[in-house]
């Protein structure tokens, strides 16, 4: 590696004391393109902890976004296996993924994916309302996720009059108001500018010491880098370290 290469931090004890809930055994993932055949993923071991503070760190087409895809359970591998609390994925059925996706897995996504024609506090609610919870239950649950993110004031904004740390706020609550083991983030702060990037970085960093939730999040920012407790640094397919 050059002289890029990303320094790593130390896991804390009590973090790798915790179970493993996901691993990938010998995981690689091949995209067909027409008839070229990409190999984004090459053999990859894995192992992620409860609790664990993570970035996914790697230029522009190291996998990054294939891995968090996988993780994600939006993806399944070529080759390999992916594995969440000891069950092989590829076991569970195409109901379970989804039961399994709506109640452990929270996303946060680049782009925000809000619904525009529903307030702040509509958005947060709608995962919920999908699983059948009570309007009242899930808008009572929604405003309690975004007094915890900072928007305890902006509950009818709807996300055009919101900026674009705000959008992300909604987002992150959003993902947590499942109660998920995991949230996973595609680059949340590339949209943002570097100071309400490392803003939401903080948030999800406090709302992982407070709620024991796994954050796994890729991104290229250093600066970000710095403040997690585990790098998968990806290069060209391949974990350069971990």
């Amino acid at each position: 590696m050059n002289s890029t290469t990303i320094e790593l931090k130390k896991q804390p004890l009590a973090v790798a004391a915790e179970p493993a809930i996901i691993e990938f055994r010998g995981v690689e993932k091949t995209y067909q393109l027409g008839t070229q055949q990409i190999q984004a993923l090459k053999g990859i071991d894995l192992t992620i902890r409860a609790g664990e503070f993570i970035a996914v760190a790697g230029p522009s087409g190291s996998g990054k976004s294939s891995l968090l895809n996988l993780v994600a359970l939006i993806d399944e591998p070529t080759k390999g296996k992916v594995l969440y609390d000891g069950t092989e994925v590829e076991k569970f059925s195409d109901n379970e993924i989804t039961h399994f996706r709506s109640k452990k897995i929270g996303i946060v996504f680049q782009n925000y994916n809000l619904i525009p024609v529903l307030s702040a506090v509509e958005n947060v609610a709608f995962p919920l309302q999908i699983q059948s919870v009570s309007k009242t239950d899930s808008i009572r649950r929604a405003k309690l996720a975004l007094r915890e993110v900072g928007l305890g004031d902006y509950f009818n904004h709807r996300p055009a009059n919101l900026s674009g740390g705000q959008r992300q706020r909604v987002a992150i609550a959003r993902a947590l108001v499942t109660n998920p083991e995991i949230v996973i983030a595609d680059e949340p702060t590339a949209a943002l500018d570097s100071k309400t990037g490392m803003d939401i970085i903080e948030l999800m960093q406090e709302l992982n010491g407070s709620k024991n939730t796994t954050f796994i999040f890729s991104t290229h920012d250093t600066q970000i880098i710095s403040k997690v407790n585990h790098v998968i640094e990806l290069h060209d397919g391949l974990i350069v370290n971990a």
